[in-house]
């Protein structure tokens, strides 16, 4: 994916989004093709992805077939995507053609489950027959994506998001990068390494110390001590000095040609080795030329945090056999399956096994595994992975501060940060006023659409 103004919320660990080729997987080989044999049940899947991506999701229903779907009699049949999109993929549960199994856009679960377009898992993962082991999972397999306290999706894997460093620069500057989230820079040593990272010739950057996407404000926000929202989420967060001060000084190292503006793409920096460090790379995407490691984000100044991207799937309402869906995905979600996505590296997978095992731990690179596996297992009261908020409200947030006019312009080193603020401020403001929202709003939207099989029935108390 590009690293552009609207889709810098997307990047993935492993792989990205275009969808080249995938249709012509269609007629490839792989236990996920061919028909069901007589008696069983079919499941349909379906995912966005490149080729690579495709050939990865066949392996891991591959997997799950002979880890447990086969003895259940349950049939995976793997589906192309109808586009490159998120916007293609939502039109299908519109139009009720949606996979019984469907990888969505993780911000629109939300909605899609107050829209009745999709099923309550908590009845199932609790079954006493066909439930799941919640300790076999991260926490964030059950916390990271609810509404309002519910499971309406399950998610295998999250892209972590951490920096991407060029080892020989790093080197050649005589800097030691830090291994762990807990030994992460302070940002005063952060911003010392960056600026001597940084080459300038003439008054231009030859070589830029860190590039990052607009949505590193979120992380950064956390990083200040402040939130999104307030904790009863009547008024927009981001109201404190420290926040500000904390995003100014982002803001700043764009002013000063130390990252590059967002018109300028990261990938092909970093791949010509023009670019110190990069927040959220794609593994396979890095030049074979370029030897690269992995660290930490600094502290933005109290606390080190970042902001994953979540692997969501659904299991559509009109899915012809949505318990045998649930089992399959539940495989899906599995040891094995989670083993094939450690293995190509597409994102951390959420089974603890999987993730510090060697399927994961053994690859050349990175050396520092653990600062990807580390956003999902260092949680306590400051959290390495942030919680953004979900629902209406939430989507507003994140479209007026990460993608549009105001995005664009502080990352541009155009807009002062307090405009920035200011007026992402008023227009979160005036969406909460409308929609006369609170945190307890969406808990009775919920209830009152009739979304829920079984509100009794809830995996996180």
């Amino acid at each position: 994916m590009s690293a552009n103004a609207t889709t810098t919320r997307r990047r993935f660990l492993g792989g990205g989004v275009a969808l080249a080729g995938s249709a012509g997987l269609a007629a490839c080989g792989g236990s996920s093709s061919g028909s069901t044999p007589k008696g069983w049940t079919s499941v349909s899947f379906m995912s966005i992805g490149d080729a690579q991506d495709q050939a990865m999701f066949k392996e891991m229903i591959a997997a799950a077939q002979k880890e447990s779907l086969d003895k259940q009699q349950i049939k995976i049949q793997w589906r192309p995507a109808p586009g490159d999109d998120w916007e293609r993929t939502t039109a299908l549960f519109a139009s009720g053609t949606a996979a019984d199994i469907t990888r969505m856009d993780d911000d629109r679960v939300y909605s899609l489950a107050l829209d009745k377009k999709i099923w309550q898992l908590d009845p199932w993962i609790l079954d006493k027959k066909d439930g799941m082991n919640k300790d076999d999972y991260y926490d964030t397999f059950w916390t990271d994506n609810t509404v309002e306290g519910y499971q309406f999706c399950m998610e295998p894997a999250m892209g972590a998001n951490v920096l991407y460093y060029n080892k020989d620069l790093f080197e050649k500057a005589g800097i030691t990068a830090p291994t762990s989230w807990t030994e992460a820079w302070g940002w005063d040593d952060f911003v010392t390494n960056v600026k001597k990272l940084t080459k300038k010739s003439g008054g231009k950057t030859s070589v830029y110390g860190v590039g990052v996407p607009v949505n590193i404000v979120e992380p950064m926000i956390y990083g200040a001590g402040d939130t999104a929202l307030n904790a009863d989420q009547t008024e927009c967060g981001l109201a404190t000095p420290a926040a500000a001060e904390s995003i100014d000084a982002m803001a700043e190292l764009v002013r000063n040609g130390n990252i590059p503006t967002i018109d300028i793409e990261q990938l092909p920096l970093f791949n010509s080795g023009k670019l110190a460090m990069a927040w959220g790379l794609s593994v396979q995407e890095i030049s074979k030329n370029i030897k690269w490691d992995i660290m930490p984000w600094p502290k933005s100044p109290l606390y080190a945090c970042t902001k994953n991207y979540a692997r969501a799937f659904v299991i559509p309402k009109t899915a012809k056999e949505p318990k045998a869906a649930y089992l399959a995905l539940k495989a899906l979600c599995g040891k094995a399956a989670s083993d094939v996505i450690a293995k190509h590296q597409w994102a951390v997978p959420n089974f603890r096994t999987a993730a510090e095992g060697p399927a994961f731990t053994d690859h050349p690179a990175p050396a520092t595994k653990k600062v990807w596996s580390e956003t999902l297992s260092i949680g306590g009261e400051h959290p390495v992975m942030i919680r953004m908020p979900r629902g209406p409200i939430g989507l507003v947030w994140a479209s007026t501060f990460v993608e549009g006019t105001l995005a664009n312009g502080l990352m541009s080193g155009k807009m002062k940060t307090a405009d920035y603020i200011k007026r992402g401020r008023k227009l979160v403001n005036a969406e909460i006023a409308k929609e006369k929202w609170n945190s307890k709003e969406g808990l009775k939207k919920l209830q009152a659409s009739g979304a829920l099989a079984d509100d009794s029935a809830k995996v996180v108390s």
